[in-house]
């Protein structure tokens, strides 16, 4: 795919809530036991900015399995399928135009310039889940399946060297770049602009902000306006795309089965330090996950969780150790081994792992690799192997074997990885006296994945609504949630501008480059001050997305005021504007609330 080259809630059971008391900045933790399929809670975050979150684990402690477990913390972060990904980012947008500008925005810093070597990452699902990063080809991908599953038509359009988006709305198609964080106002000053448009107007590309940083929003040099001028009025290699339509219209989930005595640890950094390892260096930014299962086979009947390919039965099902072991015992007349694998499957990019168990075998009839294999146990990565058993083989003398072995090597060759397999072969002895069994008394799989930050369910400062529910409404549940994160107190974040100073709200201006005063901001912390400001002026009351990417800009001053740049208001026409502070610690304070001008009939 074309890259862009140059840029890069509650029903509750049981419940059990614990809080640990300790100073600010050390790791707290917080943790709850859920009894039943769904719950509600509240955790309060102390602190003067939000958080630094460090690690959420899932535990299920029951002895039922916890199907499609999925938290939310403020009605985020539920971004189980496509259609629950829409939901959020488009919450309470009405109309065709606010839904596709509310993908848009989610989107714009959940991710940056790097291609995962996965093509299912095309779909936001997967690539938004598991790695948070994409070129345009992706986040081109991404917005179209958001779109469409929000109700708005959409389609790919490849500029040679970039790929976009356009949206329809209001009988018209609009241009919107998600890779770059970008739209263009149109020339009537109101509507966004088409690529059709653009093609052969240059100068609507040149007048607008193409800035990757959420703060710095300045205007182009004309180096920079050049690249994308390039991108656009080239009209003649431009077309449309559906060429990835079919890995976008894909059904991917996050579903996955905490099975008894299993748990999900992910953290907001790269604890393993492990990532896909077709990427020749590290991320700049991902995290990891692991999952690990290690069941007491004495308790828990793994069969209805292993793929039993012949002849294997558990401790539950005949009373007969070991816990995993052959169901008919290997003979004269019956010597195939008897095999099962243990899949492992994961929502998120397997990275690596290793695997763990202990062999028994209760004989020793000195199998040879020729004739009729008896008294025997293997293991091995992938579909079980008799005479390979790569990761361990009980072949001689009788009792017990430890195995041990690291997969990352395997895993490499395999990703993209989402599921793997661990085979056994087992062969026990009838005709000997007494009969002699193989089986697996303990085993313990550790799961590494790569999972992207952005994903988590983050708390925030102050109080935090958790939302859990999961598909398995079954007795025996027992699950435990555990956040752990420091507080973040050591320094605040400017407090809004109170009040607008000129134009007074709903006043009306007779110049269509008006000067935007507003109440100094203040800031709390003592020895600290504001050192910027940042300005949104649109035409939507709420002001949650500029009129154009250029109407949103930061003033690079501490001045409380900021002249609106000629050539994109219009006459006889209501504005609001929002603006918010930044302070010499770079915490940036909440915009403040929304205030209006309307610009005179005569206005110019």
């Amino acid at each position: 795919m074309p890259g862009l080259r140059v840029m890069l809630f509650s029903a509750l059971l049981a419940a059990i809530a614990s809080f640990s008391s300790l100073k600010a900045g050390e790791v707290k933790t917080f943790s709850r036991e859920i009894a039943a399929d769904k719950d509600e809670f509240i955790i309060e975050v102390e602190g003067t900015l939000d958080p630094q979150n460090i690690e959420i684990t899932i535990e299920n402690l029951g002895s039922s399995p916890v199907v499609d477990p999925r938290i939310s913390v403020n009605d985020k972060y539920d971004w189980y399928d496509v259609n629950s990904i829409a939901a959020e980012a488009t919450r309470e947008c009405l109309t065709d135009q606010e839904k596709a500008l509310g993908v848009w925005e989610w989107i714009l810093f959940k991710r940056f310039q790097l291609s995962p070597r996965d093509r299912s990452a095309l779909s936001p699902v997967r690539g938004m889940n598991g790695y948070g990063y994409g070129n345009c080809g992706f986040c081109s991908a991404w917005l179209k399946a958001l779109c469409t599953a929000a109700g708005v038509k959409t389609r790919i359009q490849e500029i040679w060297g970039h790929t976009v988006n356009e949206v329809f709305y209001d009988s018209q198609w609009h241009y919107l770049d998600s890779n770059c964080k970008v739209y263009y106002l149109g020339a009537d000053n109101r509507s966004f602009a088409s690529l059709a448009e653009l093609e052969h107007n240059p100068g609507l590309v040149q007048r607008t902000i193409h800035s990757h940083d959420p703060w710095v929003r300045q205007p182009d040099s004309l180096a920079r306006s050049k690249v994308f001028i390039d991108y656009i009025c080239t009209w003649g290699d431009n077309y449309i795309d559906d060429h990835n339509d079919d890995e976008i219209a894909k059904n991917y989930t996050m579903s996955y089965t905490l099975k008894q005595g299993e748990t999900l640890i992910r953290w907001w950094g790269p604890e393993l330090g492990k990532y896909e390892s077709a990427q020749r260096r590290a991320p700049q930014q991902y995290a990891n996950g692991r999952l690990i299962w290690e069941p007491d086979l004495d308790k828990v009947d793994v069969l209805p969780y292993l793929r039993v390919i012949d002849n294997v039965t558990t401790v539950q099902q005949d009373n007969w150790k070991p816990a995993i072991h052959c169901a008919r015992l290997q003979n004269e007349n019956m010597s195939r081994p008897s095999r099962f694998t243990i899949p492992i499957t994961s929502p998120y990019p397997i990275v690596g792992g290793n695997f763990s168990c202990r062999l028994v075998k209760e004989g020793d009839s000195k199998v040879k690799r020729e004739g009729n294999p008896r008294d025997y146990a293997g293991v091995c990565y992938g579909s079980p192997d008799f005479y390979a058993s790569r990761l361990g083989a009980f072949r001689e003398g009788k009792g017990t074997l430890e195995v041990k072995a690291n997969l990352d090597s395997s895993m490499a060759r395999q990703q993209p990885l989402y599921n793997y397999e661990i085979g056994f072969s087992l062969s026990g002895n009838a005709d000997a006296r007494p009969v002699t069994q193989s089986g697996v008394e303990h085993f313990k799989a550790v799961t590494d994945l790569q999972v992207s930050p952005h994903s988590l369910p983050a708390l925030a400062r102050g109080r935090n609504l958790v939302k859990y529910r999961d598909s398995n409404p079954e007795a025996g549940k027992k699950v435990r949630l555990t956040w752990k994160y420091c507080v973040v107190d050591t320094n605040s974040a400017p407090l809004p501008p109170a009040a607008a100073v000129s134009p007074v709200v709903k006043g009306s201006v007779s110049s269509l480059t008006p000067l935007l005063r507003w109440q100094p901001a203040r800031d709390p912390d003592e020895g600290d001050s504001v050192t910027d400001y940042q300005v949104m002026i649109s035409l939507f009351p709420r002001c949650r997305w500029p009129l154009g990417s250029s109407l949103h800009r930061n003033t690079g001053s501490n001045v409380p005021e900021w002249s609106v740049p000629e050539g994109f208001l219009n006459s006889g026409v209501t504005y609001y504007w929002k603006v918010r502070a930044r302070d010499s610690r770079r915490a940036v304070g909440e915009w403040s609330e929304v205030f209006s001008f309307k610009t005179a009939e005569n206005a110019e």
